[in-house]
């Protein structure tokens, strides 16, 4: 009955790849067409288990030295090129199909289980702006397809920021710094976003959660 039900769907309205928008036909392909696949900037292994990055050497280069307060990353591509206009349409372009692609692959890259999977929260202001949260629709699917438990509004936002991209990187750095907040938590959670950067904002986000009674806080990002 699904299968019918996808074939049914797919006459109507058939599947289109979310980098390129050319129809995809592979039975079982949900977002990314055979040639934009190869095309697409994903962090490849070996992984720096502290930040997510693709490892080269022993050292990573991409964290070295850096205060990170979350206890290691996941992340599924490099921000550039193809796959940061990808993120770029889930985040700003109303292309939300694409999180159920991003939050599967990202969720097959996750080892260990959780005891929730929460999201880095917006602002009400941009909410409404933008009608969604990207980094929402990515921890719910991330959520499912890892078998683990999902648990929306832990953190919220309690001090207005400025937008991080229009800041230099010395003052992206603080602009986070106390501006959020979680209800109490227990365990390991994981904390989800579209887009890694200083990490900044992660850390804001994780020391929020164990100052709530978070055990670790562990990060799972699309791009970084």
């Amino acid at each position: 009955m699904k299968l019918r039900k996808e074939a049914l769907l797919d006459l109507l309205w058939p599947r289109v790849c979310g980098v390129c928008e050319a129809p995809i036909g592979e039975p079982g392909r949900l977002a990314v067409c055979a040639a934009c696949e190869g095309r697409l900037e994903w962090v490849e292994p070996p992984f720096c288990a502290r930040c997510g990055a693709g490892r080269k050497g022993r050292a990573c280069l991409e964290c070295e030295g850096k205060e990170i307060l979350f206890a290691g990353a996941t992340a599924l591509g490099r921000y550039e090129g193809k796959f940061r206009e990808t993120v770029l349409r889930l985040k700003f372009r109303g292309a939300r199909h694409l999180a159920e692609e991003l939050g599967r692959r990202l969720a097959a890259r996750i080892e260990r289980k959780f005891d929730c999977v929460t999201p880095v929260p917006m602002s009400l202001l941009k909410s409404l702006v933008r009608g969604y949260n990207a980094a929402e629709l990515l921890a719910e699917r991330v959520a499912r397809h890892s078998g683990n438990p999902f648990r929306a509004g832990l953190l919220r936002k309690v001090r207005r920021t400025r937008p991080q991209a229009d800041l230099p990187v010395a003052e992206r750095l603080v602009n986070p710094r106390g501006a959020y907040r979680s209800r109490p938590v227990r365990g390991v959670v994981l904390l989800v976003d579209d887009v890694l950067t200083t990490g900044a904002t992660a850390n804001a986000c994780a020391e929020a959660l164990r100052a709530a009674g978070a055990a670790e806080v562990h990060l799972a990002v699309a791009a970084r």
